[in-house]
């Protein structure tokens, strides 16, 4: 995967994080070793159907340290944390957009724009878990085994959906 794909994600994971100049060195030097094997994808990882907006990509998904990162070689990435879509950079969005919080207070920014959202907690009804913020609703969709088949999360009235599903 290109390294400034990952560096941007990684950049806008961080961003929402203050943190003292020890930390981003090391944070550095963990974005340089990526290419040294630690973002790990497997030809048996199937392809993902990635949209935001009216944008849409085939993407592949990378495992970076606690997060999947669905990414392609245009420079479209999403940065998912098992619950939360984190980080989208691409998909024809003026300015990467970053995402903080799970439950109540979420924020939304992108370039210098901040949007607030309250969110509820999330919840369960087989085969959906499902939770509802101020700007629409978000969803993980899983099949018999458990795997996630579509991810789904409202980015606000400007962006609309971010929806991630299985393609083969």
């Amino acid at each position: 995967m290109n390294l400034k794909v990952i560096v941007t994600v990684l950049c806008l994971v961080l961003s929402g994080c203050t943190f003292s100049v020890p930390q981003a060195e090391s944070a550095l030097r963990w974005a340089k070793s990526l290419t040294q094997e630690e973002a790990v994808s497997t030809d048996q990882q199937p392809l993902w159907l990635a949209s935001v907006g009216e944008s849409g990509s085939l993407v592949k998904p990378y495992t970076v340290a606690d997060f999947t990162v669905f990414a392609n070689s245009d420079g479209d990435a999403i940065a998912f944390d098992g619950w939360i879509i984190r980080s989208v950079t691409g998909f024809g969005l003026k300015a990467p957009l970053s995402i903080s919080g799970k439950e109540g207070e979420r924020s939304f920014v992108s370039g210098q724009s901040v949007v607030v959202a309250r969110c509820g907690s999330w919840i369960w009804r087989q085969p959906v878990w499902r939770q509802r913020c101020d700007q629409g609703a978000s969803e993980i969709v899983l099949d018999e085994a458990g795997n996630i088949q579509k991810i789904s999360m409202s980015l606000g009235e400007k962006v609309g959906f971010v929806t991630l599903r299985v393609a083969n």
